[in-house]
């Protein structure tokens, strides 16, 4: 067929299919009236995906009061690792959060989960948030949920240790609440907006932590700008954001973060603890090589090393001398290579064994 037949076919089967209409009872069965968020989607882009990694400080509690810091290996010992995600929905935000570390020289683990969703106008919608430790051998689990139901706030807290499990329900009334009242999942997205957006100041808001205190939030983000150097690498004008959670007016939580401009993590730390998070991670240590004894042994043995210097010289030497005396040797083992890369057996000994045996035969 020729390509101006083909074209010519194609525009006859488009004519008629354009005449083709459908029927007045399938127009009345399309819903026109849907919105553009009642239609279901799956999360769109993401916004920001960190990875981080925790170590612990070996010089004691973190503080940050000079205008730059470095960060030495012999300072911090990794333990673990936080990974974070911030997704954009059709109709709001998805934040995602996980973490693991080692507690007592590694020998038994402790971490989060965390699961939130937003609309765009970062009202909480639902969050979920799981903790896990283990003490005296005894695996101890808080789960906490909180949903909005409109003037409401649904909060449900769980606490297991093994296989005993409590649970509390409890319903708080939301309505013309003013700061907003988010969780930890909207407190680090709020975060970066306010850094995106160029915010300096103080943003208040209200929380509720793991145990079920209400508790109200200040986050300060400081129009000064800092320098950090963790390992081999400086950070310039960093954003010091500091967040601050308050019961009865008396400091319950304080933690400082430094992120870019972009909103990316440099560090975070809690000023209590002696653990911190970080952007970057030290250089991998070279690996030393190590020796098998005896061959330690024989090597730092002068006589022995000579020795083997002396037979190694004279079983090259000698290979060599025979190959030179011996042409055909060379000829055998280079159609042996171009037989075994033209064949390319998946087991090469048995391949072997049959091809010097032809060859055998053959001479």
């Amino acid at each position: 067929m020729r390509p101006e037949d083909e074209i010519s076919i194609d525009s006859i089967i488009s004519a008629l299919l354009s005449m083709v209409e459908p029927i007045e009872e399938q127009f009345k069965e399309c819903q026109w009236d849907i919105t553009a968020k009642e239609i279901y989607n799956e999360k769109q882009s993401l916004l920001f995906e960190e990875k981080l990694y925790i170590s612990q400080l070996k010089t004691g509690s973190c503080k940050l009061n000079e205008d730059s810091k470095i960060f030495l290996e012999n300072e911090l010992n990794e333990i673990g690792y936080m990974k974070l995600n911030i997704e954009e929905s059709y109709d709001g935000y998805v934040v995602f959060s996980r973490s693991q570390m080692t507690k007592g020289n590694g020998k038994s683990m402790c971490g989060h989960c965390l699961r939130g969703k937003y609309d765009d106008k970062f009202l909480l919608i639902v969050e979920k948030r799981t903790e896990f430790d283990y003490i005296d051998k005894a695996r101890i689990e808080k789960n906490m949920e909180a949903r909005n139901k409109g003037d409401n706030l649904l909060v449900i807290r769980e606490t297991k240790i093994n296989a005993d499990s409590q649970k509390y329900k409890t319903e708080i009334n939301i309505k013309d609440r003013m700061p907003v009242l988010i969780m930890d999942g909207g407190i680090q997205l709020l975060m970066r907006q306010l850094i995106v957006n160029n915010f300096w100041g103080d943003f208040e808001y209200y929380t509720i932590n793991v145990y079920g205190k209400v508790l109200r939030g200040v986050i300060t983000v400081k129009k000064e700008r800092k320098k950090v150097r963790i390992f081999y690498r400086s950070f310039t004008d960093v954003i010091v954001v500091k967040n601050l959670k308050y019961f009865n007016d008396v400091v319950e939580e304080s933690s400082e973060t430094y992120f870019t401009s972009n909103g990316k993590i440099v560090l975070h730390f809690w000023p209590r603890y002696n653990y911190l998070l970080h952007a970057i991670r030290s250089p991998p240590k070279p690996k030393e090589r190590i020796l098998p004894k005896l061959e330690l042994m024989w090597k730092t043995d002068n006589l022995l090393f000579k020795h083997y210097q002396k037979k190694k010289k004279l079983t090259l030497e000698n290979a060599m001398s025979y190959l030179q005396s011996h042409p055909e040797v060379v000829d055998f083992i280079y159609d042996y290579v171009h037989s075994l890369l033209q064949k390319k057996p998946e087991v090469v000994f048995p391949f072997t064994v049959k091809y010097f045996q032809n060859m055998k035969n053959t001479y």
